[in-house]
């Protein structure tokens, strides 16, 4: 996969897709960043029939692109983002969320949708 920073969101968006063998509504990727020393990574899709989240195996190739991705959307920023989450809808819709976590339970969340 190509590392190209206008591309990644649709490598990510691709993947999520080609890993889902049923009708489904809506795909989550999340990439966990609490520790800046490891980073988790999940991802699961939802069915009209199944309200219950059904996981994605994700690959490392996917966690160094969604990786990458949260490293130049968040550099120079001043806040210290913990989570990005990557959602996209059958139709190929998506956006990306980032998210901080705080004492005061607020989360402040930038939106960028395509």
């Amino acid at each position: 996969m190509q590392s190209d920073i206008k591309n990644i969101p649709q490598q990510l968006g691709q993947y999520l897709y080609q890993q889902i063998n049923e009708p489904w509504i809506e795909a989550k990727l999340i990439l966990d960043c609490e520790d800046e020393n490891v980073l988790e990574c999940t991802a699961h899709y939802q069915t009209a029939s199944d309200a219950s989240d059904h996981p994605i195996t994700v690959t490392d190739e996917i966690v160094d692109l969604f990786s990458v991705l949260f490293v130049k959307a968040t550099k120079h920023q001043p806040e210290n983002w913990t989570r990005a989450i990557f959602t996209i809808n059958r139709q190929g819709q998506f956006n990306l969320n980032f998210e901080r976590d705080n004492h005061d339970d607020d989360v402040i969340t930038a939106q960028q949708t395509h």
